[in-house]
C-alpha cells in the first residue's frame, strides 16, 4: 500500500516538473503561415512555349523548351514573301547545332527550277514524267533532297504550288535527324490561297531565241550584227561562266564547264561533238598552230588538238595563252603574276606584276599586247590597262570621261583602234590607237536583245567576232547561250 502510493506520487511530481519546464521557456512549436504564393515572373506572349507564329504564308508552332531561337532580323513577312530563320545553338553559344530556314515566296517559277537542277533533279522527269517521290510538310507535297552547305550536312525541301504562284524552300543544316526537326516541321502549316495561277511554259515547251541583223553608228562606225543560231540551242542555268575559242571554222564553247565543239560555216553553229575531261574548265584560248587551251585554278593548264589531249602542265592558274602558243600568263585576281613558258613540255615561270592594278577581273593576251581588265590602284574604277608583251604599261582604257567601265570580259585590237564587251554595261565599246574614246553600243540597239550578259568574245578568220551572251527568252522559259557575229570597226 506504501508503495502505491509512492509511485502515484512520483508520477505527479514527474508531470508537474514537465509542465513547469514547458511553461517555463519551452514553448510547443508554433504551425508556421504558409508562404505567400510564388508568382512567375511577367513575360511576354512572344517568349512562351510552345509558341505560334503566324506569318502571311505560314504559320509555325513550336516548342521553345527544344532551344528553338530566332533573331529580329531572321524574321521577315509582308504579303509575298515570308521567311524565318531559327537555330539551336550549342551549349557554349559560339555555333549553331541546327540551323533551320523556312522560306515561301510568291513569284515566277524561275527560282524553283533552278533548285531543281541545283539539288538535282532533272526539270523534265520532274513535270513530264513525274519521276520523284514526294513528302509531305506543313500539308504540301515537297521534294526531298539531303546534300551539304559549306561542308555540313544538309536537307532541304522544296515544292512549287502552281495555282498559288508560291515556292516552297525549307533548308535544315547541321543535325538534321534530331528528333526535334521533326517536331518542329509538325508544327508548321501553309496558307497559300490557289488564285488560278498557270505557270509559264518549260523549257522544251517555250519559243528558243532568235534575232535579225542591227547595225549602228559609233562614232564614224556602222558596227553590225548577226545571229549566229546555235543548233541545237544551249540552255543554261549560269549567267556568267561560259568561254568560247575558234580555230579556222570549228568553235569549241565552254558550257557550264564542259568542252563542246561547233562546226561554224560563217551564218551558224552547228553541234559537232561533246569533249570529255577530266574535270571542268572555265578558261579557254587558242593559239595559231590550232590548238585548245584550257586552264583553271587549281587545275592542270592543258592542251588539246585533232580531237586529243596533247599536254598537261600543273602549277598554273587561269592562262591566257599568246597566239604562238609557246607562253601565256598566269593569273588569278591580284597584280603579281606569272609568265609562263612551254619548252619541251615543261613549264618556266617568271614574276610579272601589273603595279597599276588592284584586282584583276579578266586578263586576255593577243599577239602584241596583254589586256587586263579591273579595278585601278589609284581610285579602284574599272578600266583596261593595255600592256606590252614584256609587263610595260602602253596605253588605259576608260569610258567617255575617263571614269570607270562596268566590267570587260573581252578587248582586242581592231584595225582602228580597240573594240571592248562590258558585261555589266550592256556595250560594245570603241576606242581609237591612242586610247581615246569613241563611243559605246547599247545592247538592244545593235543586237536586239534585251539584258544579255556579255560573257566573252573571239576573233573570227576574217576579222570580225564571235561575240558569246546569255540571254533570257522573251517567253522567260529559259535563259540560253547564244551568239553574234560582230563587224564593222
Amino acid at each position: 500500500m506504501k508503495q502505491t502510493k509512492a509511485r502515484i506520487f512520483c508520477l505527479f511530481l514527474t508531470a508537474l516538473m514537465l509542465f513547469s519546464l514547458t511553461a517555463c521557456g519551452n514553448p510547443e512549436p508554433e504551425t508556421p503561415e504558409p508562404a505567400p504564393e510564388e508568382t512567375e515572373p511577367e513575360v511576354s506572349s512572344e517568349a512562351k512555349s510552345p509558341k505560334t507564329i503566324n506569318a502571311n504564308l505560314w504559320d509555325l508552332t513550336y516548342d521553345e523548351a527544344d532551344g528553338w531561337v530566332y533573331e529580329e532580323d531572321d524574321f521577315y513577312d509582308d504579303e509575298t514573301y515570308s521567311k524565318i530563320i531559327l537555330t539551336i545553338p550549342n551549349e557554349a553559344g559560339d555555333s549553331d547545332i541546327i540551323n533551320a530556314e523556312i522560306r515561301v515566296s510568291v513569284e515566277d517559277p524561275e527560282y524553283f527550277r533552278d533548285y531543281l537542277t541545283s539539288y538535282g533533279f532533272d526539270e523534265y522527269e520532274y513535270a513530264v514524267n513525274q519521276a520523284y517521290d514526294f513528302t509531305p510538310v506543313g500539308g504540301i507535297d515537297c521534294l526531298e533532297a539531303e546534300g551539304n552547305y559549306w561542308g555540313s550536312p544538309c536537307l532541304r525541301y522544296l515544292s512549287r504550288v502552281e495555282g498559288a504562284s508560291a515556292t516552297v524552300f525549307l533548308e535544315i543544316i547541321g543535325e538534321y535527324e534530331d528528333a526535334r526537326v521533326d517536331k518542329l516541321l509538325s508544327g508548321l502549316t501553309f496558307n497559300l490561297e490557289d488564285t488560278g495561277n498557270e505557270d509559264g511554259p518549260w523549257y522544251w515547251e517555250g519559243e528558243p531565241f532568235s534575232a535579225q541583223p542591227h547595225s549602228v553608228m559609233v562614232g564614224t562606225y556602222t558596227l553590225s550584227s548577226q545571229w549566229l543560231p546555235i543548233t541545237d540551242c544551249i540552255v543554261t542555268k549560269e549567267t556568267f561562266d561560259h568561254a568560247a575559242a575558234v580555230t579556222g571554222d570549228q568553235a569549241f564553247l565552254l558550257v557550264d564547264g564542259a568542252l563542246k565543239r561547233y562546226d561554224y560555216d560563217g551564218t551558224s553553229l552547228k553541234f559537232a561533238e561533246d569533249i570529255a575531261l577530266d574535270t571542268e574548265y572555265e578558261g579557254i584560248c587558242a593559239d595559231t598552230t590550232g590548238t585548245i587551251w584550257l586552264s583553271d585554278f587549281l587545275e592542270p593548264l592543258i592542251s588539246w588538238k585533232d580531237g586529243a589531249q596533247t599536254a598537261s602542265y600543273n602549277g598554273p592558274d587561269y592562262v591566257a595563252m599568246h597566239p604562238s602558243g609557246t607562253w601565256g600568263i598566269s593569273w588569278f585576281s591580284g597584280p603579281e603574276c606569272e609568265k609562263v613558258t612551254l619548252s619541251g613540255g615543261a613549264v618556266a615561270t617568271a614574276p610579272i606584276v601589273f603595279k597599276e592594278v588592284d584586282i584583276i577581273s579578266h586578263l586576255l593576251v593577243d599577239e602584241n599586247h596583254i589586256y587586263v581588265s579591273g579595278s585601278s590602284v589609284s581610285d579602284g574604277k574599272h578600266r583596261v590597262f593595255v600592256y606590252d608583251t614584256a609587263g610595260n604599261l602602253q596605253l588605259t582604257l576608260a569610258d567617255s570621261d575617263g571614269g570607270s567601265l562596268g566590267s570587260i570580259t573581252f578587248v582586242t585590237e581592231t584595225a582602228n583602234g580597240y573594240l571592248a564587251l562590258d558585261g555589266n554595261m550592256r556595250e560594245v565599246v570603241l576606242w581609237t590607237k591612242d586610247g581615246t574614246y569613241i563611243g559605246a553600243a547599247d545592247d538592244s540597239d545593235l543586237f536586239g536583245t534585251s539584258y544579255p550578259w556579255f560573257c566573252c568574245g573571239a576573233k573570227l578568220a576574217d576579222g570580225s567576232i564571235l561575240a558569246i551572251m546569255t540571254e533570257d527568252r522573251a517567253d522567260e522559259s529559259a535563259m540560253e547561250l547564244v551568239a553574234f557575229k560582230l563587224s564593222g570597226f
